[in-house]
């Protein structure tokens, strides 16, 4: 087997496992606030190696998001298309920041994400806005809190696991 292709195989086994990881289900409020260790694994493969993950990996799991939730079609795409673009463009940036920098960038992008993806539009009625409720912008900021919480040792599993399994 080619190196290169063994190499993009062993990352999408990985984000495979986050992807079905994502969708063991507990009760609505845990749901609402568990990480999301498959946003958190594209953003790891693009920093690490931008050069093996494109914009085609994040089309391709996004719309397998999408038929997953059961949104509406291309909001997951666009969504990791959009990080996926941050993290290849930044990441010279953001590679050599702390980790406390890196968890603090984490909060700030999974915060804007629960807002994005609280938009409904199926159900445009004014009065349906609901991200305004003080429970759901305490449950993001939680959400966005764990995220960055579960980066480090996300971040350093996955260091072992590619200096261990992927030759660069």
């Amino acid at each position: 087997m080619n190196k290169n292709y063994g190499n993009n195989f062993l990352i999408i086994l990985s984000l495979i496992f986050f992807l079905f990881l994502d969708l063991i289900t507990f009760s609505q409020t845990v749901d609402q606030i568990k990480p999301t260790f498959f946003l958190l694994g594209l953003i790891y493969w693009n920093i690490a190696l931008p050069e093996k993950i494109n914009l085609y990996f994040a089309f391709i799991f996004g719309l397998l998001l999408d038929f997953i939730q059961g949104t509406v079609l291309g909001f997951y795409p666009l969504i990791l298309v959009i990080i996926n673009y941050l993290s290849q463009r930044f990441f010279y940036q953001f590679r050599p920041l702390r980790f406390i920098q890196q968890a603090i960038i984490i909060l700030v992008i999974f915060f804007i994400i629960k807002f994005v993806l609280a938009i409904d539009l199926n159900n445009v009625d004014s009065s349906s806005f609901s991200m305004a409720d003080k429970n759901y912008v305490l449950l993001s900021f939680i959400y966005a809190l764990l995220n960055s919480l579960t980066w480090p040792p996300l971040f350093y599993v996955l260091r072992i696991f590619r200096r261990k399994w992927i030759k660069a």
